[in-house]
């Protein structure tokens, strides 16, 4: 929460420090937040995941009956290894700014943490969120342990959970809208619904952008608090809300780019179409609560770039799951490990101090 005066008024600061720098003599066990009910809304929108991930399955097998697994196998084979650490390349530089997402958060909420604890909780909960999916529990209770730690309260993890995916959505809202106006090329494979409505993209990128532009107005010049579950909340700033955009686009342009360079040269749109073709499939994967948007993610946009030879496009899309979701977890895996030992250690160590100060 913040102070009536506003989120950077409030400075939450600790004066103990912990051996190992990650964790505090802050109690581990806090009380967990309150478990939502089942309601009508939820169950709806578990329904609609499930279809839309049965809907991707029959596409993904009907897809599989142009493909030759041993053509797969050839393409990837076939990748060049400059492309390959261009791809990683991209990557990295999603996940640095991925960890802008909670940086500004954490700042928003009045905390100063070092930036490497908020870098390591950021990429550990990302790596485990787009691997195994449902995001608030898996990249959530990340989070909850490490910010936790150091003194930041239940409630103010969910705000900071809440802030980063709503950077997320802006960054979403932001891509698809310059991709939509920008693009010379979406006669391509949004071709077969622009023929209904000529100029449909261009007028829902317009949207899309107006959208952004007008939230961005509301958070700079509607300042009151919003009151939520007996705590005060604030809007970001129109500041915090411009870096969130920025960050939001970038992070998923450099996630755009990890999976393009990898892409076959023959039926590529240009990049700014792809931008579009990559935020729609994020969505419809992110709608489906499957594991990483997995096999949903695949498959639209194997449906939105129909004419690049099937084989190769399936080599580049398993080619960027490994990059970009399985190297990350498997490095987040480590991380996780090395943090929850050297909490235990620290845990360990100020209970030989207590006892030494009792005897």
């Amino acid at each position: 929460g913040s102070s009536p005066s506003g989120p950077t008024s409030v400075v939450h600061s600790f004066s103990v420090r912990s051996i190992s720098g990650l964790t505090s003599p802050v109690p581990d066990l806090l009380p967990l937040p309150p478990r939502r009910r089942l309601s009508l809304t939820n169950v709806l929108g578990g329904l609609a995941g499930l279809l839309v991930l049965a809907l991707a399955i029959f596409a993904l097998m009907r897809i599989a009956d142009e493909v030759h697994f041993p053509d797969i196998v050839a393409a990837v084979h076939a990748t060049p290894t400059a492309t390959l650490i261009l791809s990683a390349f991209f990557a990295f530089m999603s996940y640095v700014l991925l960890t802008g997402y909670d940086w500004l958060a954490v700042r928003h909420l009045g905390y100063r943490l070092r930036y490497q604890l908020i870098a390591i909780a950021s990429f550990t909960s990302y790596t485990m969120s787009h691997t195994l999916g449902l995001t608030v529990l898996t990249g959530g209770s990340v989070r909850y342990r490490m910010y936790t730690r150091v003194g930041v309260t239940p409630i103010d993890v969910a705000l900071i959970i809440g802030l980063c995916g709503f950077t997320f959505w802006l960054g979403i809202v932001m891509l698809a809208g310059v991709g939509l106006v920008i693009s010379p090329e979406l006669s391509g494979p949004f071709a077969q619904y622009s023929q209904y409505l000529p100029g449909i993209e261009r007028w829902a990128g317009v949207l899309l952008l107006a959208g952004a532009a007008g939230y961005w107005l509301l958070a700079a010049l509607w300042r009151h608090p919003l009151k939520a579950f007996g705590h005060v909340l604030y809007l970001p700033s129109g500041r915090e809300t411009g870096i969130q955009i920025l960050l939001g686009a970038f992070d998923l342009g450099f996630a755009a780019a990890a999976l393009y360079v990898l892409l076959p040269d023959t039926g590529l749109p240009g990049f700014a179409t792809f931008l579009t073709v990559y935020a729609v499939a994020m969505i419809v994967g992110a709608m489906s609560h499957s594991p990483g948007g997995l096999g949903v993610f695949e498959a639209v946009t194997l449906l939105l770039l129909p004419d690049a030879p099937k084989a190769p496009l399936l080599a580049a899309l398993f080619l960027f799951r490994v990059i970009y979701t399985l190297i990350p977890f498997m490095i987040g895996l480590a991380l996780l490990a090395w943090t929850e030992l050297s909490a235990f250690r620290d845990r360990r160590q100020v209970a030989r101090l207590e006892a030494a100060a009792g005897d």
